[in-house]
């Protein structure tokens, strides 16, 4: 029964929950319980999807936060521990519409600018390039480096100042 469960899960969302948890837990040092808090679910709630008892994360802002969770991993080994918890932060107190289908459904300028980027390239490969703009691109190593790798606080602060130019 769990091995249908798990198999749905990845039709909906790529991988098992559970595996998508434990890449969370191991990439950032949480325990599950703290996800949890993360993602606003009850830990025996995040228990039973992870073990396959449950299929669907019922809360859309919940998987909103998990997707962003993923994000997080793969940006943090380049970032200072302080960003890293200022980030897990952002996550947990965000809001954002979701569907199954995009994952996350993204409206604001300065996150549509941060997805692009991390896109098609890591956050350490997103510091290499700031580095390597920087003499010739100072401009644009400021914004490879903001949106790649900087916090949401710092990105829109960022947006505003330029908006105008724009």
């Amino acid at each position: 029964m769990e091995a249908e469960k798990i198999e749905e899960q990845r039709r909906l969302y790529g991988e098992p929950i559970g595996t998508l948890v434990r890449r969370v837990t191991a990439g950032l040092d949480l325990n599950q319980a703290r996800v949890a808090q993360i993602l606003g679910l009850s830990p025996p709630m995040l228990s039973q999807l992870v073990s396959g008892h449950r299929v669907k994360i019922g809360n859309p802002l919940a998987l909103a936060r998990l997707q962003r969770l993923l994000v997080l991993v793969e940006d943090a080994p380049a970032l200072p521990v302080d960003a890293v918890q200022r980030r897990l932060e952002e996550i947990r107190t965000h809001h954002s519409t979701l569907s199954t289908s995009q994952f996350v459904h993204v409206t604001e300028p300065t996150e549509i600018i941060r997805r692009a980027l991390r896109a098609v390239a890591s956050g350490q490969e997103l510091d290499r390039a700031a580095e390597a703009l920087a003499d010739v691109a100072p401009g644009l190593a400021e914004l490879v480096r903001v949106y790649g790798t900087g916090s949401e606080a710092d990105a829109a602060r960022h947006f505003a100042a330029i908006s105008h130019v724009v």
